[in-house]
């Protein structure tokens, strides 16, 4: 075991499953706002509901110091906020001041706490485990899997639910594990398996047609820039890497002195 595999202490399977809640939550999100029973609920109150939830989560995580499983609510609370930032909310124009309930969050946090050091330990948490912040990223991946925008397949609902057992499950094993392969292959492996519904969707359905676009010479060429999207989702994932590379660089550079 490596000195940094030391501080890749796993979730139990109650704080996997609080991890988990999210992910699952965006998916049923995404699949509600496909469905035509759901066509008179307001889409802006289940965006607002959804980011109440992971605001919590991030307010309890922070409360707690920071646990594994909070690292998913602190990368979709700040996805949610960015991604509704000047969006037409309830008939009005956010701006940004969709960040003003994160803002709050920290200050509950702040005033709970009464102290900056779960703050410390968040940063030396990610200092010492970089597998940590691909979780925060792992948010935003999961988010481009599921979001199945401009999809008129007719089996739709059913792709966006394998997808969201796929992800969910990436999660999972994600928290579960307690080596940095474990972490990689989970992300990794949940990336490319949540490519499968989605490939899936490109090739049985005309959305050429339904763009206006030329039919397509080669049934790949079907697949659009979906194989490019997954690389990138990729770098996305594993910059965060960078970190255990200088923090070994540097452990080197005492360890020599």
């Amino acid at each position: 075991m490596t000195t940094q595999d030391k501080h890749l202490l796993p979730s139990t399977r109650w704080q996997a499953l609080i991890g988990v809640v999210p992910f699952f939550a965006f998916g049923l999100v995404v699949m509600i706002g496909k469905m035509d029973q759901f066509s008179q609920v307001p889409a802006d109150l289940i965006d607002m509901i959804f980011y109440l939830l992971v605001l919590s989560g991030f307010l309890v995580g922070w409360i707690r110091g920071f646990p594994l499983w909070s690292y998913g609510y602190l990368g979709w609370a700040l996805l949610a906020a960015w991604l509704n930032t000047n969006s037409m909310i309830f008939g009005f124009k956010q701006g940004h001041s969709i960040w003003i309930p994160f803002g709050v969050v920290i200050l509950i946090a702040l005033v709970w706490t009464r102290t900056f050091d779960p703050v410390k330990i968040l940063m030396r948490d990610i200092w010492n485990d970089w597998t940590r912040l691909t979780f925060v990223m792992y948010c935003l991946a999961a988010f481009m899997c599921l979001i199945y925008d401009e999809n008129h397949h007719p089996y739709l609902l059913l792709l966006i639910g394998a997808t969201i057992l796929i992800v969910t499950a990436g999660a999972w094993f994600f928290l579960r594990s307690s080596n940095i392969l474990g972490r990689i292959l989970s992300v990794v492996v949940s990336c490319f398996a949540a490519s499968i519904p989605m490939a899936i969707s490109y090739l049985t359905w005309d959305w050429r047609a339904y763009f206006g676009l030329p039919t397509a010479e080669t049934w790949y060429d079907n697949l659009g820039m979906a194989p490019m999207g997954y690389l990138f989702l990729l770098m996305i994932l594993f910059w965060p890497a960078l970190i255990g590379l200088i923090q070994r660089f540097t452990s080197h550079q005492t360890s020599n002195a």
